[in-house]
């Protein structure tokens, strides 16, 4: 047996992206099934995967300093 799962697409409700949760309801794929049958997306709930302080570039000038490779011993 063979399940079926979308490769690309999003939740026909909340418009999330499809995972190996995805459920084929008629013409539309649904995120979960709790999506399906209209009850909580369980999505709402999840928190981001990666903290908003790591999505930002960090300056340079925070860095230490280092010394050049010149002056590093072998």
């Amino acid at each position: 047996m063979i399940d079926r799962v979308p490769s690309s697409g999003s939740c026909y409700r909340c418009q999330r992206s499809l995972g190996l949760a995805s459920v084929k309801v008629g013409e539309h794929w649904y995120g979960s099934a709790g999506c399906a049958t209209g009850g909580d997306c369980p999505l709402d709930r999840r928190d981001p995967a990666v903290p908003e302080r790591a999505l930002y570039p960090r300056p340079t000038r925070y860095f230490l300093a280092r010394p050049p490779k010149e002056l590093r011993r072998a």
